[in-house]
């Protein structure tokens, strides 16, 4: 028997699945997040007020003070690079300065000086350079001071067999 449709009802809607949006880190400051594409070769300054993801190669000065740096594993830098949080997951040539902290992942290779209140070395990482681990935010610390100071932890190359182990003044 055919049924006579309710008035009240709805006719059923279609809805397509909304695009799921790519893993990009979460900005700081409201000026969003930048990405340097693997393809990409970039030469000079950037400096700027939203965070930064370096997938391809940068040389000359990374400073976003206020915001995050991440150097992804296809990343290779060779640069300073000065940032509330950096983050190291490819090649960084250059001396780094975090405000809050500096993290070397597993695949992360730096030669260089790093000032920061806290630092990560993951086992497996490679790192050839000093540690300081200041109190002081590093937007006051300059790069071209960065491990002049006495008393600071000195790293040699931590390797896959375990890192060396620092120890220092506090």
């Amino acid at each position: 028997m055919w049924k006579k449709p309710n008035e009240t009802e709805a006719p059923e809607q279609i809805t397509e699945p909304k695009p799921k949006a790519p893993s990009v880190p979460k900005p700081t400051q409201a000026g969003g997040t930048s990405i340097i594409g693997t393809s990409i070769v970039l030469h000079g300054d950037i400096s700027g007020d939203e965070d930064l993801v370096v997938k391809g190669k940068v040389e000359g000065t990374l400073n976003l003070p206020n915001n995050n740096i991440q150097v992804d594993p296809e990343g290779d830098v060779k640069a300073d690079l000065k940032a509330q949080k950096i983050s190291v997951a490819g090649k960084v040539e250059g001396n780094l300065a975090g405000g809050e902290r500096v993290v070397i992942e597993k695949s992360g290779q730096v030669v260089g000086n790093i000032v920061a209140p806290r630092v990560v070395l993951e086992d497996g990482c490679k790192f050839k350079g000093s540690v300081e681990m200041n109190m002081e935010p590093a937007s006051k610390a300059k790069l071209k001071d960065v491990g002049s100071s006495t008393g600071q932890s000195q790293a040699s190359k931590a390797t896959s067999s375990g890192l060396t182990s620092a120890s220092g003044t506090t």
